[in-house]
């Protein structure tokens, strides 16, 4: 299973970034999240690993597996039978931003859950992407 939704954002790159990577935050401002607790230290960085807390899914902890500050960074749950992959990218292009944020299942178990909960993947996926945008747009225009 794999979701993928894009958006485009005047808000320059290392904005984007900065509200990305401040993953403890998210809760803020996208209803996707409930709570990321660190379980490292030093920030988001290949192999920190965080406790994540999503509505109606149960708590996770996703290991950071790919960081690039300002592009994009990658995590991953591995679970009995696969792993959940979430990827984060952001690209500058034509003086705009395009971010686009992708959800993926690995494994035979694993991809029997998800397809399980396919449209509730989605819709957290599509939901996130909303609230980023909206959330950086608002960061421009103050």
């Amino acid at each position: 299973m794999e979701t993928v939704e894009r958006f485009v954002t005047s808000a320059p790159a290392e904005m984007v970034w900065r509200i990305v990577a401040d993953v403890e935050h998210w809760k803020d401002w996208t209803p996707t999240v409930l709570e990321i607790t660190p379980l490292t230290d030093e920030g988001l960085r290949v192999g920190a690993r965080y406790r994540v807390v999503q509505p109606g899914l149960q708590p996770g902890v996703y290991e950071v597996t790919d960081c690039t500050p300002n592009v994009a960074f990658t995590w991953v749950q591995k679970l009995l039978g696969g792993e959940l992959v979430a990827d984060h990218r952001i690209e500058t292009r034509d003086g705009a931003t395009q971010v686009e944020l992708s959800f993926s299942s690995k494994g035979l178990l694993t991809n029997i859950a998800t397809a399980l909960l396919s449209k509730k993947i989605v819709d957290l996926v599509a939901t996130e992407a909303r609230s980023l945008k909206k959330r950086c747009d608002a960061m421009v225009r103050s």
